[in-house]
């Protein structure tokens, strides 16, 4: 069964990574292991440092774009809208440490979390920052994420104390490697964010019917050409582009389910006819829809 990011309205991702007693979890996974073949636009309270396994995909985090490959990771911070896809159709394999911030600090008067949590996750000036294969530091960074990933999966003795520390010395490391970062005076605006937020729930409750720059612009209470600076500069799409693939991501499902027409289909997710969703469909997934649905059920009967 495919997984699915399942979010609120502000896109927080409903799904906790740990729990309480201790919250931090492993997350193993491939584009190919979701519902459209990607991540969807989602943020969570848990701090993220995710490595990539096998093939490469693209990262983008609140305005900032990463190409990344085998041996790369990306440092998420918490409250941070992201989104992933592959390149060229391709699959890749990734693994995802997800851990709150009082993991590390414990209490909220503790000197760690004052002196090495705050101003990481509540200065503005770290929303991502990106681990290079090539750099021994980030290298060390990414292998100790996967130390810390071995001694969780296979739990024995004092696993928790051994993973901590690991996460510990990964903190400390990545915290010296973007010092230089937290002098800048770059604070991000928290209301961008909020905007975006906005603007992607309104899509994604309303891609089924006609929507116009109009009434997305008035969703967030902006003119349309702010509008359509502030997506394409958060998003690299204008509103509409991203309109019609978030229309072609739904679609996907109900081509695959085997239940309905082209036709059908494409009224269903707001195409005007069937003409143009092959047209769309084909430019967003380099096939068309009868091209893709034999694709794919090809490497299902293959599996």
């Amino acid at each position: 069964m495919k997984r699915k990011i399942v979010v609120a309205s502000n896109l927080l991702e409903k799904k906790n990574y740990g729990d309480y007693t201790f919250p931090i979890d492993f997350d193993y996974n491939t584009l190919f292991a979701y519902e459209y073949g990607f991540l969807d636009y989602h943020w969570h309270y848990e701090m993220t440092f995710s490595v990539i396994l096998e093939g490469s995909m693209e990262y983008r985090v609140n305005d900032k774009i990463y190409e990344m490959k085998k041996g790369d990771g990306l440092f998420i911070n918490s409250h941070t809208l992201h989104t992933a896809k592959g390149y060229n159709n391709k699959d890749c394999a990734f693994l995802a440490l997800m851990f709150r911030p009082n993991f590390i600090f414990g209490h909220e008067e503790s000197i760690i979390k004052t002196k090495y949590i705050d101003i990481i996750e509540n200065g503005g000036q770290c929303p991502s920052f990106f681990f290079n294969s090539n750099n021994k530091t980030h290298q060390k960074i990414m292998s100790l994420v996967l130390e810390a990933n071995d001694i969780f999966q296979n739990k024995g003795p004092c696993y928790e104390l051994l993973v901590k520390s690991k996460v510990c010395e990964i903190w400390s490391l990545f915290f010296n490697e973007v010092s230089f970062i937290l002098q800048e005076d770059n604070v991000s605006n928290s209301n961008d964010v909020v905007r975006l937020s906005k603007i992607l729930n309104f899509i994604h409750s309303n891609y089924k019917n006609k929507i116009t720059l109009d009434d997305i612009s008035e969703c967030c209470n902006i003119s349309k050409s702010e509008c359509c600076r502030f997506f394409k500069k958060a998003t690299r799409q204008t509103p509409f582009e991203y309109l019609l693939n978030y229309r072609i991501k739904k679609s996907i499902p109900l081509l695959l389910s085997d239940q309905y027409n082209i036709t059908e289909i494409s009224e269903s997710v707001g195409f005007s006819n069937a003409s143009y969703y092959t047209e769309i469909f084909k430019r967003v997934m380099d096939l068309s829809p009868t091209k893709y649905k034999k694709e794919k059920l090809k490497k299902v009967e293959a599996f």
